[in-house]
């Protein structure tokens, strides 16, 4: 079995058009196994408790990890939206349409098509490397038992024998290490009031606001009592709050580990009928709440749902400017006049830093279907978030580009996304989801509920207006 050194090599560039035929077919003979004794103590040594690469790159512009954000910066006050830790940073360098050559092996396709698209406007800022991923000791040390009993199941769509958090942290496939995406620490529940925005082609956009509540096993009272317990991974549920035509409109989701031996569970309130239904169109590809087309269900949080419609490939890891520590996307300061520019985001709100990333390749199978025919993930070490997707339509051209923006929320030592954009490549529309600096509230994590709260029964009192 390989680990991340071993895949990692001593060569930063390592990607899809530098690794060898030999690594490639490495990668897609392994089956999933939990690793030895001895390689799970490499977690918290040469690799970080999480499982990414302890040490810095070899030219130091990736620095070593030496514990991540743990403390709050000073001046930060609990219960208010979080200041920029690293304020006093300065851009390094600027990567744009006429110098991007120079930097193309560390830029993924769907960046290189945003720079020679938008070449006036669109420019990556890169700030120095901040490795601020960091949960609690707790977590850290399920996830190094986990390493050494944690298997895949049932063709990799279900996993066995894991403790809560990031099952594979010395991963072997890509179904690994999307599967420590999908069950990545988020602070055990995330209570959240946030807006998604909609931009036009000719730069107008319309916000639609979102509450939304993800409460994990751990926090949910009652969890225990459904006979589907050990196959729950979150309970979510999500609320329209404005604009008044969608208002009240309310979605239940009861996602599960093994999405094919029992699939997730959707239910919707319509405010305007008043009415509850199944809602079997949340997953997959099934249209996104509100989205105006731009967002598939499953492109929620990145990536969210089953893996059973595609062939996972696990191309090794490499380099890459990735958006990391943007903070001012969580500053109520930061209006949608600001932010929200032309075709993109505006750059000068983006930070934009290297690091190491897993790169897996998604390939629609044989029969079955997906707007998607291919997606090119890239999967942050340090925090395994999704960073960036690039996706492709059934003639392989590059259809919409997915980024997301990781913060470290210092005030729960929980790593998660500031906001994640989706860009439209053929109709130069975009969507932006998760801002949340106009909300009274930060992000709030580690909230309890109740059972009694997150079944179809109790979505109609939540959406009356």
């Amino acid at each position: 079995m390989f680990n991340s050194k071993t895949m990692s090599s001593s060569k930063a560039k390592l990607n899809s058009k530098t690794l060898s035929a030999a690594m490639l077919l490495l990668c897609t003979q392994f089956v999933s196994a939990a690793v030895t004794t001895e390689q799970a103590h490499k977690l918290g040594h040469q690799l970080t408790p999480l499982g990414a690469e302890k040490s810095g790159n070899k030219d130091g512009s990736i620095p070593e990890w030496s514990g991540g954000l743990s403390v709050a910066p000073t001046g930060f006050l609990d219960g208010q939206h979080m200041i920029d830790p690293y304020a006093g940073d300065k851009v390094l360098y600027q990567i744009d349409a006429l110098n991007y050559q120079k930097y193309k092996e560390q830029l993924t396709v769907g960046q290189i098509t945003m720079l020679q698209k938008y070449s006036d406007t669109y420019k990556i800022n890169v700030y120095p490397t901040r490795r601020s991923v960091f949960v609690p000791e707790a977590i850290q040390a399920k996830v190094k038992t986990n390493a050494t009993q944690a298997e895949l199941v049932d063709g990799g769509n279900g996993v066995k024998g894991y403790d809560s958090y990031y099952p594979f942290p010395i991963p072997s496939s890509g179904q690994e290490v999307v599967w420590n995406h999908l069950m990545r620490y988020r602070g055990g529940s995330i209570d959240r009031e946030h807006s998604q925005v909609i931009t036009q082609s000719n730069g107008d956009f319309h916000e639609v606001r979102l509450k939304e509540v993800a409460i994990y096993p751990e926090n949910m009272d009652g969890h225990n009592d459904s006979k589907d317990a050990g196959n729950i991974m979150v309970y979510f549920r999500q609320m329209v709050t404005s604009p008044a035509r969608l208002s009240g409109t309310v979605l239940l989701v009861h996602d599960t580990v093994n999405q094919v031996k029992k699939p997730r569970s959707a239910w919707i309130y319509n405010a305007g009928q008043r009415r509850v239904r199944r809602a079997p169109q949340a997953a997959y590809d099934g249209p996104a709440t509100a989205s105006d087309g731009l967002r598939t269900a499953d492109n929620f949080d990145m990536f969210t749902g089953a893996l059973d419609r595609y062939d996972w490939v696990l191309e090794g890891k490499q380099e890459l400017y990735i958006p990391y520590n943007s903070y001012r996307l969580t500053n109520e300061s930061a209006g949608y006049d600001d932010l929200i520019s032309k075709g993109h985001l505006n750059p000068d709100f983006i930070r934009y830093e290297k690091h190491r990333v897993w790169k897996v390749v998604a390939k629609l199978k044989k029969g079955e279907s997906h707007i998607y025919a291919k997606r090119e993930f890239y999967i942050d070490e340090d925090s395994w978030q999704i960073a960036y997707i690039d996706q492709f339509d059934s003639r392989g051209e590059l259809w919409r580009v997915s980024e997301g923006h990781l913060v470290q929320y210092y005030y729960a030592n929980t790593p998660w996304l500031a906001a994640e954009a989706v860009y439209d490549m053929p109709s130069q529309r975009y969507l932006v989801l998760g801002l949340h600096g106009s909300s009274d509230e930060p992000v709030r994590f580690g909230t309890k509920a109740k059972k009694s709260d997150f079944v179809p029964t109790a979505l109609r009192r939540l959406g009356i207006r």
